[in-house]
């Protein structure tokens, strides 16, 4: 009986191992979000320095987007504002950096005609860029509402301290 038992022990140990190291090597290959930011916005950057004409989206034509669907540029802003608010949970953390929200709006402003919340995502944007984020709750549970969101609701600002410690956290 204590063969089994320490067969079994065994038997998960090297399970939880290779479970482990399989999710790490995931990890290491796929791109982080902010890569994935970086490379969307070299993308656009090509697409607006080309001077590209986009089509106007009607019902019987798809905009095609560069660099990042809308869905994938709201969890991306999204999860920049978790940054700046205060929530009870926070899936995923993008850092909120000048730099960050420079490359976010070229991804904006090469997707003009296919992004349909684009005046958001501008005016929201844009009050970043001028250091101000004050809109970051707004934001952040707007974009929650529209994925349907269950868990994590912002319910205020951090303080610059909260602020500092969760950059410190997770960055």
């Amino acid at each position: 009986m204590k063969t089994v038992i320490r067969t079994i022990i065994i038997m998960l140990v090297g399970l939880g191992i290779l479970a482990g190291a399989g999710f790490w090597g995931y990890k290491s290959l796929t791109a982080t979000d902010e890569q994935q930011i970086s490379k969307a916005a070299e993308e656009a950057d090509d697409k607006l320095e080309q001077g590209e004409n986009t089509v106007a989206p009607t019902s019987d034509v798809d905009v095609e987007t560069v660099g990042l669907s809308e869905g994938e540029f709201q969890v991306k802003l999204h999860q920049m504002t978790h940054q700046k608010i205060k929530a009870t949970e926070k899936r995923g953390a993008i850092q909120m950096t000048e730099a960050r929200i420079e490359e976010m709006q070229k991804i904006l402003y090469a997707n003009k005609d296919a992004y349909k919340n684009y005046d958001f995502y501008e005016q929201s944007l844009a009050a970043w860029k001028e250091g101000d984020f004050s809109n970051a709750v707004s934001v952040h549970n707007t974009i929650w509402e529209w994925h349907n969101g269950t868990v994590g609701r912002a319910t205020g600002l951090l303080s610059a301290e909260e602020e500092a410690a969760y950059v410190e956290s997770q960055f």
